[in-house]
């Protein structure tokens, strides 16, 4: 196939081979991860351990007493099946566990900075972004996309 009738690429393969490269490949495995930790695993865990750091495809996780860790030492292996399999891949290859001070997940957006004005733009233009940023919906990165188009359309009308 020649150059003019390649495929066209997806947006979400552009975003993600951009961001790789401007070194973020560690950042979105890691909010990938988090993303993963907080949907699928149960909240007495989560009460009772938090993600401290992830790296080198170690998970490393605070456990607030030696009974919870005990249990998470018994449970790491299915906890690993479970965050590889909400992934899609395998990211995390082992569970380190320690005792300390357990922290509380962030919230999404951080209480202290007040909320941002959407701006609005026409429904033409809302269906194209819905239409635009559909293969890219489940990256960590969507919603600062999504923000970053509203913005620029906003000013573009």
């Amino acid at each position: 196939m020649s150059r003019r009738q390649q495929m066209p690429s997806k947006c979400a393969d552009i975003l993600e081979s951009s961001l790789q490269g401007l070194g973020f490949g560690r950042v979105i495995r890691h909010l990938a991860l988090l993303r993963a930790w907080n949907r699928t695993i149960a909240d007495r865990i989560k009460e009772r351990a938090s993600v401290e750091d992830f790296r080198g495809g170690s998970l490393y996780l605070c456990v607030e007493d030696p009974v919870w860790m005990h249990e998470l030492h018994m449970l790491r292996h299915q906890l690993k099946t479970i965050l590889n399999k909400e992934i899609g891949e395998s990211v995390v290859g082992e569970i380190v566990l320690r005792i300390g001070r357990v922290h509380s997940a962030p919230p999404l957006r951080s209480a202290h900075r007040r909320p941002r004005e959407v701006p609005t733009v026409s429904p033409a233009i809302e269906t194209g972004m819905e239409t635009l940023l559909g293969p890219i919906r489940e990256q960590p990165c969507c919603d600062a996309v999504q923000r970053l188009y509203q913005r620029w359309a906003s000013r573009s009308q």
